[in-house]
């Protein structure tokens, strides 16, 4: 079966299989504007600390970035085992939650959604809590700023038609969001996975997993720069540009704290069809995990899904690739 029939029998196949799930909304989304997103709270900040055991990691606050050459959802899964359809939809406790309905202008200044479908959400009240027992991993999703899913119908093979490829994100891809503002980005809080990766034959899942049993995401949708205008070192040739790039980064990640969310699934923001430079889109999130903002143990994990490239002697940590370049500037780094 070719991608685009794929494609195609996934668009079919999942009204059918969501049908079976009365209590999950994989429809529901938010457009979120940095413009209104309110800087984070540091009060708020759960304080997460590493634990990878060393003496010098004892007590430090943060997490220890990974970069792994992998598959987004892939990388997801890994990082949180169990996070399905079931576990999401159990009643929560009424003691740690409250529902709050958002459904406001994205003029206004509190840093709300525009939201589409519903829009109840369930937030964890007690701050010292960590939410990602309650949250599935968020990850980010390298949209296409023109198009709802990229050309995922027509076969194209960009890491967001992927994601369309195996869940229901494109449901949620709403096209009244767009053309998506450059600092906007779409929230998509249940993404439910239908189909195994494409290296491994992108066989669906459903019906021998049953229903409950279908792994869930979340997924925050931003497009970089389209084809900037590069200077002789393959550096970003307007300031302007890396700007609003680390920008769209600060939006991903204010998104993804406002929402509850401590573990993250990153990416190669720009770095494949549109053409931004590796090395200094690497640079822009390093810099921005940098600001005292995003400082204090904002995640209990967070890694950068970075499929490498290149090939041969070419590829791999050292080598020349997008996988390269991003192990390299980031792997290991305390954020």
């Amino acid at each position: 079966m070719g991608i685009a029939q794929i494609a195609a029998e996934t668009q079919a196949i999942l009204p059918r299989i969501l049908d079976g799930i009365a209590d999950l909304d994989a429809v529901t989304s938010s457009a979120f504007n940095l413009k209104t997103l309110q800087p984070l709270n540091p009060e708020e900040c759960p304080g997460f600390t590493l634990r990878d055991g060393t003496e010098a990691g004892t007590g430090r606050k943060g997490t220890r970035i990974r970069v792994f050459d992998q598959d987004t959802f892939d990388a997801a899964l890994e990082l949180q085992p169990g996070t399905t359809v079931a576990s999401i939809t159990a009643p929560p406790s009424a003691s740690t939650t409250v529902s709050a309905t958002q459904s406001v202008e994205e003029s206004n200044t509190t840093g709300e959604p525009d939201t589409l479908e519903t829009s109840n959400k369930t937030r964890t009240t007690d701050p010292t809590t960590p939410k990602s027992a309650l949250k599935p991993v968020a990850l980010l999703n390298l949209a296409s700023e023109l198009h709802p899913g990229g050309s995922w119908l027509n076969g194209a093979l960009a890491q967001e038609e992927a994601l369309c490829f195996r869940s229901s994100l494109s449901l949620s891809l709403h096209s009244i969001y767009y053309p998506l503002a450059p600092l906007t980005a779409l929230y998509s809080p249940t993404v439910v996975l239908i189909r195994d990766a494409m290296s491994r034959g992108h066989a669906l899942l459903w019906p021998n997993t049953p229903t409950p049993d279908l792994p869930v995401t979340s997924v925050i949708s931003i497009a970089a720069l389209r084809r900037p205008q590069l200077s002789k070192q393959g550096r970003f040739a307007k300031p302007n540009d890396r700007q609003l790039t680390k920008a769209k980064v600060r939006t991903v990640l204010r998104v993804a704290v406002q929402q509850g969310h401590r573990k993250l699934v990153l990416g190669a923001l720009g770095c494949g069809a549109f053409m931004n430079p590796p090395k200094e889109v690497a640079e822009c999130f390093l810099e921005v995990f940098a600001e005292e903002e995003f400082q204090g143990g904002w995640w209990e994990d967070i890694v950068f899904a970075v499929l490498d490239n290149a090939r041969g002697e070419q590829g791999g940590k050292d080598g020349v690739g997008n996988f390269g370049v991003f192990y390299r500037a980031l792997d290991g780094v305390v954020v």
